[in-house]
């Protein structure tokens, strides 16, 4: 890179950051840092030229249909009380472990981000909640902010993953196997997650039995595995028991018949979209269905467009990169240096870890994939594999101190929760992360097995 090239780069940087500031959408300040960038490189015809082309060079790819379907298929999930559900049952299921509203919160968690395919929504939602049963059950408000913003991260790695179609895209590569590819290691990271939250309250087991007793004293069912509510109706237990199971038949068609080979990740993702429709049909009552559906189409547009706003922003910041040759010089100089293919890895992978102090899971997946990709698969890494640990690692830096977005996102719906006290409750939840990419590291089994025995292409 000139000397010039260098300043440009520093100058967009620093504008780019300084439009985040201000809380300008990130597509739109990738776009306009991207767009001055250009004009700095090669002009302002050049510029307009590529803020003219990049929408539809963005949205045109037809393997792109899979993500508005995905969105609708969550939304209506969601709208038809399916996440809710699931973290209701959850809470029964789990209410005599030790720390059952914990791990109630992370199966809601898991459940809400997997269908809405967004952690920092995840987390917005899911803290007043989750945060409410957890203290309530004598669990502290630490352990309900770590909890809750690693909960939100779930939904990268269990299909239907928004990210995962998306890396698919930039990375080209399979939409199909990396969808499957995520489910190995998205179990592996709710084990370690739930262990890491059963440790914290085993350590804590006689100050919480104090608090039951007196609760239990006073007349309070305490423990009671993330509800307040004194008993749950047969009818409303039912109404859970169904909501799990139609969130199993939703997954069915939708993932598992990539997995059979029947259907492409767009028909897949259709049919997923339809079931959802027909599950919300079911469990709302006629009345409602009008008011419903334009809910949930009205919610999933603006997501839709959200999402295309993010690529086409990106689209025009990495044209950018490309342009100032700083995609060329990391290459070259990670070339250059002539380090061992793990160490390469793991430099590339902490490069993502700033990237969580002001981008969302998709913004930087969007910016690294086209940049480390091509270096690591360079070095013999297997390109799904590679996927699902960057995208891990990605989301990872959500709740990495000291600017970890989910931590802000939770402080801000939970007051009186302090940041210090989030990232204190945030930090055996990531070293549950870091043991997780370690063994993906040392075992890619995990995430290659399932693609390799799928149909899915």
């Amino acid at each position: 890179m000139t000397a010039e090239s260098v300043l440009i780069l520093t100058l967009v940087l620093a504008l780019f950051l300084g439009l985040l500031a201000i809380r300008l959408h990130v597509g739109l300040s990738l776009m306009l840092a991207g767009f001055i960038g250009v004009v700095l490189m090669r002009g302002t015809g050049a510029a307009m030229g590529t803020a003219a082309n990049q929408p539809y060079s963005s949205a045109a790819d037809y393997s792109l249909t899979i993500i508005p379907l995905f969105i609708v298929m969550g939304v209506l999930a969601v709208n038809a009380g399916l996440a809710q559900a699931g973290f209701d049952f959850a809470s029964r299921v789990f209410r005599k472990l030790p720390g059952g509203s914990a791990l109630a919160s992370l199966a809601g968690s898991g459940l809400f981000a997997a269908v809405t395919g967004s952690s920092v929504a995840t987390v917005a939602t899911m803290a007043r909640v989750s945060t409410d049963a957890i203290v309530k059950a004598g669990l502290g408000l630490r352990l309900a902010a770590g909890v809750v913003c690693a909960g939100g991260t779930l939904g990268v790695l269990i299909p239907p993953s928004i990210v995962l179609v998306l890396y698919g895209v930039v990375a080209e590569e399979s939409i199909g196997q990396l969808l499957l590819g995520g489910i190995g290691p998205g179990l592996l990271t709710i084990l370690a997650y739930a262990a890491t939250a059963m440790i914290i309250v085993s350590v804590r087991r006689r100050r919480i039995a104090r608090r039951e007793a007196a609760a239990d004293a006073a007349g309070v069912e305490a423990g009671s595995g993330g509800t307040a509510t004194a008993v749950r109706t047969e009818e409303a237990t039912k109404l859970d028991i169904s909501g799990v199971l139609f969130l199993a038949v939703i997954f069915g068609v939708s993932i598992g018949t990539i997995y059979l080979g029947v259907a492409t990740p767009t028909e897949a993702a259709s049919f997923g979209a339809m079931a959802a429709l027909i599950i919300m049909l079911l469990r709302v009552r006629p009345p409602q269905w009008a008011a419903q559906l334009k809910d949930s189409i009205t919610e999933a547009v603006g997501l839709t467009a959200m999402t295309f706003l993010l690529m086409v922003g990106a689209g025009v910041f990495t044209y950018f990169l490309a342009l100032s040759g700083a995609s060329a010089a990391l290459v070259d100089a990670v070339v250059g240096a002539e380090l061992q293919p793990y160490v390469v890895l793991v430099l590339c992978l902490l490069l993502l870890l700033p990237l969580g102090m002001f981008l969302d899971g998709i913004s930087m997946i969007l910016i690294a994939a086209p940049l480390l990709h091509p270096i690591l698969t360079g070095y013999g890494f297997d390109g799904i594999w590679l996927g699902i640990v960057i995208v891990k690692v990605a989301e990872m830096a959500l709740i990495t101190p000291p600017v970890g977005m989910n931590a802000f996102v939770y402080s801000g719906a939970v007051p009186e929760a302090g940041l210090g006290k989030v990232f204190r409750g945030i930090g055996p939840f990531i070293l549950a992360d870091i043991a997780v990419v370690a063994i993906l590291i040392a075992v890619p089994g995990i995430v290659t097995f399932l693609p390799e025995l799928s149909g899915a292409g």
